[in-house]
């Protein structure tokens, strides 16, 4: 009996053996066959890290400047301008075909340029007063027409790290002038050039390395000087031209809000 006993332990000892041996087997064969799960989704594209853009779409100017007007108190040569308390202007929001290009100089970092098709801006006064004294100019009369341009020059630190939406900041510098002016109220005008600063701020929306689209902010600081040689005042009803030197000294502040296509090379 005892040794009946020993090989059924025996026997039970080698199937318990063979069992282990064929449920490793089985393992081994099912970690080699393919799985049934979904490949896992691949990474959101990224631009590429160095190179050069550009971007082409809508740019709309939102003026918010505010400025002084200073006039001669008569419209006699030599006598000295001096500030017409409570009177300034207005400069129209001007919509155009935007421009920009720029070099990766770094991943993260790059040197843009801005620029766009000039068009043309209405000057007004905000604000009445006496021409000369004794003429009365209403508030809203246009004091002439003016084709503002600024070419923004800016350095701007871009986020990578969040795959295809990529948003920036940066600042710079910019050009300020006029391409050309026209009379109204006032004659002889002329804009003094100058050089302003520059806050940028925006997003790119990578759909492949080298397509996008691009939503962007610049605000522009700079102070400037608009003169003029004389008044038209046919413009207020008065078919008359004197010589009055006047001077609009002006806090330029625009918005600058721009979206549009993005190609990078």
């Amino acid at each position: 009996m005892a040794r009946a006993l020993e090989k059924i332990g025996a026997a039970f000892c080698a199937l318990s053996a063979a069992c282990a041996m064929l449920a490793a087997s089985s393992a081994a064969v099912a970690a080699d066959l393919p799985s049934n799960q979904p490949p896992p989704a691949p990474p959101p594209p990224v631009a590429a890290p160095l190179g050069f853009f550009v971007k082409l779409g809508l740019t709309y100017g939102i003026n918010t400047s505010t400025s002084k007007l200073y006039a001669q108190p008569a419209p006699v040569a030599g006598l000295p301008q001096v500030q017409v308390p409570g009177v300034g202007a207005n400069i129209g929001n001007v919509a155009t075909l935007g421009l920009e290009a720029g070099y990766f100089v770094m991943p993260n970092i790059s040197v843009d340029v801005s620029a766009g098709i000039p068009m043309w801006a209405k000057v007004t006064t905000k604000g009445s007063f006496l021409a000369g004294g004794v003429i009365p100019v209403p508030s809203g009369t246009e004091l002439a027409s003016i084709m503002p341009s600024f070419i923004p020059v800016t350095i701007l630190y871009h986020f990578t790290e969040f795959g295809r939406f990529q948003p920036y900041i940066g600042a710079g510098v910019a050009p300020v002038f006029s391409f050309s002016q026209k009379s109204a109220f006032d004659t002889g005008v002329t804009v003094d050039p100058t050089v302003g600063l520059v806050l940028q701020a925006g997003m790119d929306v990578m759909f492949d390395p080298h397509w996008g689209w691009s939503f962007d902010v610049k605000k522009v600081f700079a102070n400037g000087d608009a003169h003029a040689t004389g008044v038209n005042l046919a413009v207020i009803g008065l078919p008359i031209q004197a010589p009055l030197a006047t001077t609009l000294k002006t806090n330029f502040e625009p918005w600058i809000l721009s979206t549009g296509v993005d190609y990078r090379f």
